[in-house]
């Protein structure tokens, strides 16, 4: 049976299409395996966030790079919101259907959305997106009312540096298409959690 080819639009660390394809466990992606591209009527955001001081199965947290100890905050990541006129730069890459369930379970604080309709390139196939959802914005809102809510310093150099990766235009691009974080950047380390055996 053949699957239709089907497509992720990353805005954010997965334009990284280097560490993307370690995480997928497949060869480096070809130049030709990956479209520059932009999400019409959409920006970037600093808005959504997870709880540090809760574990979720086989999610990672996050200790003090200088401390070792686990701080109670909110660790912000980027999003995209709608926002009519504006272009979110990013790249697309065609996945298998078991590639798209493996960034499913990586992506777990947002939603996968459909916006097949919405790209400024014609792609063969459909195309996803990953939204924050709903409770991850709220989780985001909650920690920065508390003051709490804070960007890891690696997160946030990984993603520029996966935009100036493809030029310096593409650095510009980002910058205009992105709303600047309100919270600061703290020194912190993830620390990987081992996902539970489905078996167990």
């Amino acid at each position: 049976m053949t699957h239709e080819r089907q497509y992720v639009f990353g805005f954010g660390s997965l334009v990284d299409v280097a560490a993307l394809a370690r995480f997928l466990g497949r060869a480096p992606f070809a130049a030709s395996e990956f479209i520059r591209c932009g999400l019409c009527d959409h920006r970037r955001a600093w808005n959504i966030a997870r709880d540090n001081r809760r574990d979720f199965p086989g999610r990672p947290h996050y200790i003090c790079a200088e401390t070792g100890a686990r701080p109670a905050v909110f660790v912000t990541v980027v999003n995209i919101r709608p926002h009519r006129g504006h272009v979110v730069n990013g790249v697309a890459f065609a996945v298998t259907p078991l590639e798209l369930a493996r960034l499913d379970r990586r992506e777990a604080v947002y939603d996968r959305i459909s916006v097949t309709g919405a790209m400024d390139v014609t792609l063969s196939g459909p195309v996803w997106a990953y939204r924050g959802k709903a409770a991850s914005e709220s989780c985001y809102s909650e920690g920065q009312a508390a003051g709490t809510a804070v960007i890891s310093r690696d997160y946030h150099d990984r993603v520029a540096a996966a935009f100036t990766s493809h030029g310096a235009d593409y650095w510009d691009a980002y910058q205009a298409s992105t709303d600047p974080p309100a919270v600061p950047l703290r020194e912190l380390r993830r620390v990987t959690v081992a996902m539970p055996s489905a078996a167990g």
